[in-house]
Formats: structure tokens, C-alpha cells, sequence
């Protein structure tokens, strides 16, 4: 007995994706994928080699890199499911296409200044402090918003990262030190100072392709 590719589509599609904003997208890469394979395709014939044919059709057909790697990545969670419920014996690598990094968007040096002339006049100090410590240690925005005074240690700024959940120092600019001595903690979180900043880049008519966490590369 074998699963025909059809039926695992409808399966997967129904399971994880029905109900979902994306399905109109799904089933548009679902048609892709059927009219190359076709439906009657036994899955446990899909191999390494069969796939590499898919992403050759794909490219044929005039797919960009980027849309090639998102059509096998739909394909790597059909073959997932299969294989997680045990309807074929291994599940091969998917070859996806290389992608150019993306370069770091940045802030320029008269940008920076206009933004922190904002916050003065708008007077947001929470959304002033996160920009000066931003620009001073590079640092992400949920560590920032976890730092107080407390974290001064003689000449280091210490930071406890929760994305890696690990622990680290920074040499201690004496303008971040001014800005945190005697500071007890943000009060705002993460969603009202992207709010605000937004409104900030609006206003000023600042590139909307940056956002805040540019700042770490600025």
C-alpha cells in the first residue's frame, strides 16, 4: 500500500492550513507542486533526485530563488508529516537555493540627531534612552529594555541575554553611564516603543524599510 501525493496535499492542507490567512497561498504552491509531480505520484518514490528535478521544473518555469525555496519548504512539510506518521522510511534534504544576505539598514548620523531632537520635544525619555543606549552598545532592544542602573559593574555594563540565555559584559560609555545611574527601569515595553517609533519615523519622514533595530547597525 502507498499514499498517492494528492492525498498527502489534502491531508497536510486540511491539517495545518484551512482555517489559516495563508491558504490561498498554500494551495496555489499545492497546484504547483501536483501539476510537476503529478497527483498520482507515490510519495515513497520521492527521492533526492526526484526532488532536484522539482526545483529544476521550478526554475524552468521562471520561479525566483527566494519563491523556489518556499515551494520546498511547503514540499519539506509534506514529506515531514509522511514521515512523522510513518508512510515512508525517510525523508530526503531539501536543496534549497542560496540567498544574498540582506544588508543592514542603517540610520544616518543626521537621522540619529533628528530623532533624538524628537524625543526631546515630544518628550518620550524612555524612547530617548533606548536610542542613545541603542547607538552606544549596539545592543538588541529586549536587552535594553531589561537593563537599569544595577547593571553597572565598575567600568562594565553587564547584559543578560535571554535569546541565547547567556551572560556577557560591554565596556561602559560614560554617556551610558550618565544615563543609568540612579535608573530603576523601562517601564514600556517592547510593542509600545515600536509603536512610538514608528510615529517617530513618520513624522520626520525617516526610510520606513529601517525600523529600530537598525540602530545596532548604525
Amino acid at each position: 500500500d502507498f499514499m498517492r501525493l494528492e492525498e498527502l496535499v489534502n491531508i497536510v492542507n486540511e491539517t495545518y492550513f484551512e482555517d489559516t490567512s495563508s491558504y490561498k497561498v498554500i494551495m496555489s504552491k499545492a497546484k504547483e507542486l501536483l501539476e510537476i509531480m503529478t497527483p498520482s505520484c507515490n510519495i515513497k518514490t520521492i527521492d533526492h533526485k526526484k526532488v532536484l528535478l522539482y526545483r529544476k521544473a521550478l526554475k524552468a518555469r521562471g520561479n525566483e530563488k527566494a519563491t523556489i525555496n518556499a515551494k520546498l519548504s511547503y514540499l519539506s512539510k509534506l514529506l515531514s508529516y509522511a514521515y512523522n506518521n510513518r508512510l515512508i522510511d525517510y525523508k530526503p534534504i531539501m536543496p534549497y537555493l542560496k540567498l544574498p544576505a540582506p544588508k543592514n539598514k542603517v540610520y544616518k548620523k543626521e537621522q540619529f540627531i533628528l530623532m533624538l531632537l524628537w524625543t526631546r520635544k515630544n518628550r518620550e525619555k524612555e524612547l530617548q534612552k533606548i536610542l542613545l543606549i541603542g547607538y552606544y552598545t549596539g545592543l538588541r532592544i529586549n536587552n535594553i529594555l531589561s537593563i537599569s542602573g544595577a547593571n553597572i559593574e565598575e567600568d562594565l555594563l553587564f547584559i543578560y541575554d535571554k535569546k541565547t540565555n547567556s551572560n556577557f559584559y560591554l565596556p561602559l560609555h560614560h554617556k551610558i553611564r550618565y544615563i543609568l545611574e540612579g535608573f530603576e527601569g523601562f517601564e514600556s515595553n517592547y510593542n509600545h516603543i515600536y509603536y512610538v517609533f514608528g510615529k517617530m519615523k513618520s513624522e520626520l519622514g525617516i526610510d520606513d524599510t529601517a525600523t529600530i533595530h537598525s540602530l545596532r547597525h548604525t
